[in-house]
């Protein structure tokens, strides 16, 4: 509060008097405050019950004989958010929260999914416009708080660098005036339930495709359902393209472009004052940001063969535009410094250039590598098959330090047993694998079954040695990047490796068959309440599915994953860094983590395959495919080469997460404000989980109508035409309610420039190949019985054309 340009709070005020009076319907109680004897104020707030609904009432009244600048109003949230070790994470709250103005609401899950939620709406004369976390640093709790006025709080942030995107208010109140603000809570059950009382309350329901990270040469549309009149207006009206498509079942249905990266808003607004927005980010087209994302990394190698890790592929600060290294952390103290040169950041970095480069193979980049393996994982990092313990992988602080131990056990030389480091080194060998056995033009320094075979033995050792060592099975947690196991067994029985593949196949199973079978806590990792297991989860029980294990517990289990995965994200929240985000406990601090990308690539997944309401799961999966591409920073030179930290040094580099919070700290201890982070961290996961999510999706929704999710399409009367812009062109599905039409592409890369022509009736099918060198085509075909005719299109002038049979499974066409 202001009075006489004197500020003063609660905490200052001398507390008069306190009355609690019971009413018929709930509660009221009055508080008296004094600043001073000029300055008074009396606050009532009251709980009132009507049919299901609580009405919360707060109203302050100025007692004083002079104005009085309320400057700050807010209301915080405690809730049943406490996570720890031996509780069930899954009766434990998140919370989701839209804080947009008059179209503000909050509302709460239990993390397992399970309704009823709780929704929170402001009442007609209550709008929200900023929000921030109260944390107590006794006990390291935290409760959501939420500002009705937020003008000195604004303030406060913006000296902190936040530069907060929406308008702040005060308000003045006169003498005796009293100031009213309301809040509605009521039960919903379900996401159908709390937009439909979104929209009964008074609020627009808005739904978005194919998410609000949009890359700059597609198009997105917009659903909004609203009893009022509202305009739609655009952030930069000369940059933004925006049209009004007709209506359908009271939704009014809008096309957006953008030409413009980085942040841009779409504002609803009525001639009362009503105001909302969507919040879009704009990045370059996926393609360019994959292969950017693979040059910045190849740049950050450290070659050096002075050094002990010569060859790493090492952390970039992008505010200070400085390459870190074990002699330099730059800003990272303490325990954290692993994150340079080990565990999921440090290792997460060459795995996504190894699986970039099964995409778009460039020699330089396969070159860095394989001098990464052969300097830094073999030998170092990683334990030779002439030592015991073979294969194992040491943990931090970093391999040197723990293989030239003073300690000769699991603190130090043995420090052999952290499960999580297993599948990123699996993946750098089987996707070197791929390289070499798919592309003759790119040389590598080892065969196609000497990466294949070290793939195997690292996820081989992964079960074994941490068991034997400390017994911390890997059986029972999931991890990301573990489902390279499958593409490693399928190499292995292609290769004659039978016995190999057997072994590592039921190693795969009895951890299918643990969780399925519902012995395992899907939010324990290294913390009680984790998110990081989502995309195993789902590949579990794929697989148990497919393969009739334990049938009558997998169907279950299917649901029950895939509801825990959606209800720790984001959904009706229509801003870039919440829809499709994954949500860690709390929506106000680090959003946009890896696992939005790779369990989203999940939800899709199970949308195309599994759900009951598959359309309403693939916007949901497909927003969270391409959520975590807003931090990648690349840009063109007008734009300064990035929208985060600009500078052409920077182009291709990346956030590890996202601060929704006008100020706050990442998990390395930095303090931060609103934005994206200065170091990658382990985002290079979540682009992993895109590599093998992405997916160009010709989707005939019932709200949104046809509508083409990573590509553009048209049809004719007899055949649906369709670019695939998802940037890596390996799968496509075509998903109407009768039909699920699906193209997995093994080998090669389909033209994001030449359609595919799929006929309607699914007999015929053609479709280009990129320009580029490989010996065969490897593909399969499902969601179709009968023979379809294949025409591949090779190069100019060349092409395969033959009829194919769907149910032989899995299709090879040599291209020589």
């Amino acid at each position: 509060f202001m009075n006489n340009d004197e500020p003063f709070s609660n905490k200052q005020a001398v507390c008069l008097n306190t009355l609690r009076k019971k009413l018929t319907d709930g509660y009221a109680y009055t508080i008296l405050y004094a600043h001073t004897d000029k300055t008074a104020v009396k606050v009532r707030y009251s709980f009132r019950r009507k049919e299901n609904k609580l009405y919360y009432t707060y109203k302050l009244q100025n007692l004083s004989e002079s104005e009085l600048v309320i400057e700050d109003l807010s209301i915080a949230f405690p809730m049943n958010a406490d996570f720890s070790w031996g509780v069930n994470s899954g009766e434990r709250v998140v919370c989701h929260q839209h804080i947009a103005g008059k179209n503000s609401f909050l509302f709460w899950t239990r993390c397992n999914g399970k309704g009823p939620y709780l929704l929170c709406i402001p009442g007609k004369e209550s709008s929200m416009e900023f929000f921030h976390l109260d944390r107590n640093n006794e006990d390291k709790s935290f409760q959501n708080r939420v500002y009705f006025h937020a003008w000195h709080h604004e303030k406060i942030a913006g000296e902190k660098g936040c530069k907060w995107r929406q308008p702040v208010t005060r308000a003045f109140l006169r003498p005796h005036e009293t100031l009213t603000k309301t809040l509605l809570f009521t039960w919903a059950d379900g996401y159908d339930d709390i937009r439909l009382k979104i929209y009964e309350n008074g609020l627009a329901d808005i739904q978005v495709v194919p998410g609000m990270v949009l890359p700059l040469d597609l198009k997105a549309k917009t659903a909004v359902r609203s009893k009022l009149e509202f305009v739609l207006k655009a952030e930069f009206p000369e940059e933004t393209e925006i049209r009004f498509m007709g209506n359908n079942g009271g939704y009014r249905i809008y096309e957006a472009k953008f030409h413009r990266l980085g942040e841009n808003r779409i504002y609803l607004e009525d001639e009362k004052g009503y105001w909302s927005q969507m919040e879009f980010f704009i990045t370059e087209p996926l393609e360019t940001c994959i292969k950017k994302r693979g040059s910045f990394l190849a740049r950050c190698q450290h070659k050096e063969p002075s050094k002990w890790y010569n060859g790493l592929i090492s952390e970039w600060n992008m505010e200070s535009r400085t390459l870190l290294g074990p002699d330099n952390y730059d800003r990272i103290k303490g325990w954290r410094i692993y994150e340079v040169s080990c565990d999921d950041p440090g290792l997460c970095k060459p795995a996504f250039l190894a699986l970039k480069n099964c995409e778009y193979p460039v020699q330089a980049e396969v070159s860095a590598v394989d001098y990464y393996i052969d300097n830094f994982i073999w030998g170092g990092l990683q334990r030779t098959d002439k030592e015991e313990y073979a294969y194992g992988i040491y943990g931090i602080p970093d391999w040197k330090t723990n293989r030239y131990s003073a300690d000769p056990g699991p603190k130090g030389r043995l420090h052999l047993w952290r499960i999580y480091d297993y599948p990123h080194v699996a993946v750098i060998y089987y996707a070197m694998y791929k390289i070499s056995e798919t592309y003759p033009n790119i040389r590598t320094n080892q065969s196609p079954p000497e990466y294949l075979l070290k793939a195997y033995r690292t996820m081989l050792a992964m079960f074994t040695v941490p068991d034997e060592l400390i017994g911390w099975s890997a059986l029972k947690t999931g991890l990301y990047n573990e489902k390279v196991i499958l593409d490693i067994i399928e190499a292995l029985y292609n290769n004659n490796f039978c016995e190999q593949a057997d072994r590592l196949k039921r190693w795969w199973e009895k951890k299918v068959t643990f969780f399925v079978s519902g012995g395992a806590d899907i939010f324990g990792s290294e913390y009680p309440f984790d998110t990081t297991g989502f995309e195993s989860t789902h590949a579990f029980a794929r697989y148990a599915i497919d393969n009739g294990i334990l049938t009558d517990k997998a169907e279950s289990f299917m649901h029950s994953q895939i509801n825990s995965n959606i209800a720790c994200r984001g959904w009706l929240e229509t801003e870039y860094y919440l829809l499709g985000s994954d949500i860690r406990g709390n929506c106000a601090e680090y959003t946009l983590s890896y696992m939005s990308q790779m369990a989203g690539g999940a939800i899709v997944d199970y949308a195309v395959h599994e759900s009951p309401d598959k359309f309403a799961h693939l916007r949901l999966g497909y927003a969270s495919l391409l959520s975590s591409w807003a931090l990648l920073n690349s840009g063109t030179a007008e734009s300064d080469y990035g929208y985060w930290y600009p500078g052409a040094l920077n182009d291709g580099a990346a956030a590890g997460g996202f601060e929704p919070s006008p100020y706050g700290e990442t998990w390395l201890e930095q303090p931060h404000h609103r934005g994206a982070w200065y170091y990658a961290c382990e985002i290079d996961l979540g682009f992993c989980g895109y590599l093998r999510g992405a997916r160009t999706i010709l989707a005939q929704d019932p709200l949104f109508g046809w509508f083409c999710y990573g590509g553009e399409f048209n049809q004719t009367d007899a055949c649906y035409i369709i670019r695939m812009m998802d940037g890596v062109g390996k799968h496509l599905n075509i998903v109407t309610e009768s039909q699920n039409f699906g193209l997995v592409l093994k080998t090669g890369r389909i033209s994001h420039i030449k359609p595919v022509i799929v006929k309607k009736d699914l007999s015929r099918l053609e479709f280009t190949l990129e320009e580029q060198c490989i010996r065969k085509v490897v593909f399969k075909i499902y969601g179709v019985q009968k023979t379809v005719t294949v025409k591949i299109n090779i190069n100019e002038g060349t092409c395969i054309e033959k009829p194919v049979n769907p149910c032989e499974g899995v299709i090879t066409m040599l291209c020589d």
